[in-house]
């Protein structure tokens, strides 16, 4: 693919230079058959007075959705084929009736390989042109698309170098450039929750039934290597479950969802709605209703106050100081306690890249908090269920409090099953109750090494939180003993990612434990041993249902629970949730799927890279560890072991 953005005679704003003797060595091959439909090059005059196939040989994404609007404006249909390099890019058709965008398409197509195209430049100059010996085969192809009209307004051609050609399905309905994200309708200032009243298909998972979401749904909406939202599915074996990894089209990161399931199957479907996730809360999908403005401007009743969501321990060259009259931009979100719109900053409520300037924002954010449904209270909860999870997770190590060790339980089979395999590999796994203030059962569970040695990682951690702990359980040791299996297999690699030479200086310079991946593979060293050494003497291990006792109880209705908890969580510990509606709106229409980001001033944000970690401000860092008895007194921040967490 090409995408040089000064083509010889084709400058912005500048004269383009089409290739008319390309043109008519097409038509001369399309003469022999009859075609219907001149072959004109993209200056010969063509106004959309009639219909015909256009060729280009320079071009962008813009100047083809002019061509097209040329088309369907004036009554003609047009046929647009254009070149990428050697490759040969033939359709859809356009025509009066027409529903795709050619912008969205180019978008979409620039957006398969991943970051490495600017994909969202209307303007990027494309370009190239055919081997001779290609020009039968693209001749074929213009005479099928016009042959069968209806199926070649929804489909897209490809032709490379070496002759080979695929079809691929185009989305009716654009959303992915600016002008079809403008006539969308404009977001509320802050979307309510009000709940359908609709019982959970499985109480424990607290999912409500949808069959638009099963593997050939998902798949069918998804997954297209060349302009899907997922462009690959990649399975993973010998992981002691099936592993699937649905890699996400677009991020100039790579991003990814994964699925953890018994079959190869389920891995799959999980995957897929995961990816969904990852997308959504990477960066708005819609024509969000942002203000820019100082949190002094929009006052503690109308905004989350920055600084109630964690500010950066340590000063950052890519973010400011916060000061409540400095300026960013906000985007709405919904409090279910007080049931009214409250605002967020964007740098808090997306992820990703969001193209502001560096002065725009306070801090770095994860994808903490994210969750997918069936409906926005089904996706709220679920990411509530994550911010607890991360919360309880991060105040258990940065206070190194003892926790209850937890038996695994009889119950859950493919727990047994995953303890059985790191038996066999020497690990022992054990469970911890991390449950704080909030009320909602969380799970710490550890997979450790009983004879420490260089040529083995040593720990893996992960967390769950869940009102059913047994689902909680499940989700940590899930995701423990399938990254444990991966970095095993890096560990006894030659890899640069477990280069012991690389890791042991980390334990003295934590700013140097600048990735995600770094937390992780930092607590593989049996050096790291003291820094999680609080524990591992526990003491007496208990039943879940012990730790846990009438739990969980029966759920009838998703969005009463979720009202009832929001409204808990803020009379029991003093934090209130806001949800940001992240869905995108293609993907909601097509499968019901909403997505949502849950904000909750107070709570530990987990971070990754050291130095954006984020606690201070954040009282019940020091009050609940003492309030819950798992430490002597309340310590002060300056005896905080405030070392790099090891969460995957």
């Amino acid at each position: 693919m090409t995408g040089d953005p000064r083509l010889p005679g084709d400058d912005r704003g500048g004269p383009r230079q089409p290739d008319p003797d390309l043109a008519g060595q097409l038509a001369e091959a399309l003469r022999g058959a009859g075609s219907p439909y001149p072959v004109l090059a993209e200056d010969d005059g063509w106004a959309g007075s009639g219909p015909a196939v256009v060729v280009s040989t320079r071009w962008s994404p813009a100047l083809l959705s002019r061509l097209a609007d040329r088309g369907t404006g004036a009554g003609g249909s047009v046929l647009p084929v254009r070149f990428d390099g050697g490759t040969a890019l033939v359709g859809p058709l356009v025509g009066p009736d027409s529903a795709t965008c050619l912008r969205c398409l180019e978008a979409a197509r620039l957006a398969a390989p991943g970051g490495r195209t600017p994909h969202g430049d209307a303007e990027l100059r494309l370009g190239g042109r055919p081997a001779p010996a290609l020009l039968p085969v693209l001749a074929a192809v213009v005479r099928s698309a016009l042959a069968e009209p209806q199926s070649a307004a929804a489909r897209l051609w490809v032709v490379p170098p070496d002759g080979s050609v695929s079809a691929h399905p185009v989305a009716p309905v654009g959303v992915r450039c600016g002008g079809c994200l403008s006539r969308q309708p404009a977001a509320p200032p802050g979307t309510p929750l009000t709940g359908s009243g609709q019982p959970p298909a499985d109480p424990l998972r607290l999912r409500r039934p949808n069959p638009a979401t099963d593997l050939a749904g998902l798949r069918r909406a998804l997954l297209e290597p060349r302009l899907g939202h997922v462009v690959q599915l990649h399975r993973h074996e010998g992981y002691g479950l099936p592993v699937t990894r649905a890699v996400v089209a677009g991020p100039a990161v790579t991003v990814a969802g994964f699925g953890r399931a018994t079959t190869a199957a389920e891995a799959d479907r999980l995957a897929l709605f995961e990816a969904v996730e990852r997308l959504a809360g990477y960066a708005p999908h819609g024509p969000a209703a942002r203000q820019w403005a100082s949190f002094a401007e929009l006052g503690p009743e109308h905004a989350v106050d920055p600084a109630a969501l964690g500010l950066p321990d340590l000063p950052s060259a890519h973010h400011i100081p916060y000061a409540p009259d400095v300026p960013t931009w906000w985007v709405p979100g919904w409090s279910p306690s007080r049931a009214t719109p409250v605002a967020v900053p964007e740098h808090a409520a997306y992820w990703g890249d969001l193209g502001q300037r560096p002065s725009a924002t306070f801090l770095s954010e994860s994808s903490n908090g994210c969750g997918l449904g069936n409906s926005l209270e089904e996706a709220a909860l679920h990411g509530l269920f994550e911010v607890i999870e991360r919360d309880a997770f991060l105040m258990a190590w940065y206070a190194r409090t003892p926790l209850v060790e937890v038996a695994l339980p009889d119950e859950l089979d493919v727990v047994g099953h995953l303890a059985d395999n790191l038996d066999l590999l020497d690990y022992d796994l054990r469970l911890f109750d991390a449950t704080t203030d909030l009320a909602v059962p969380a799970v710490v569970a550890l997979a450790h090494h009983r004879m420490p040695a260089v040529g083995a990682p040593t720990a893996f951690f992960a967390a769950g939180a869940h009102l059913d702990p047994l689902s909680a359980i499940h989700s940590a040791v899930v995701e423990l003993v399938v990254n444990l299996h991966e970095v095993r297999d890096t560990w006894q690699g030659d890899s640069a990612r477990a280069d012991r030479d690389r890791l042991l200086p980390m334990l003295d310079d934590a700013a140097l434990v600048r990735q995600m991946d770094d937390h992780m593979m930092l607590h593989c060293l049996p050096e790291a041993r003291p820094r999680y050494e609080f524990l591992l003497g526990a003491g007496r291990t208990r039943a879940w249902r012990e730790v846990w006792p009438g739990l969980p109880r029966p759920v009838e209705d998703l969005a009463a629970l979720f009202g009832a908890l929001c409204a808990d969580l803020h009379h029991r510990a003093g934090v209130e949730p806001v949800v940001v509606d992240q869905s995108i709106p293609e993907l909601r229409q097509a499968l019901g799927l909403h997505a949502a980001k849950v904000v909750v001033p107070g709570t530990l944000p987990m971070t990754f890279g050291h130095l954006n970690r984020r606690t201070r401000g954040l009282p019940r860092l020091l009050t609940v560890p003492a309030a819950l008895g798992r430490l002597p007194g309340r310590p002060r921040y300056e005896d905080l072991a405030l070392h790099p967490h090891p969460f995957p």
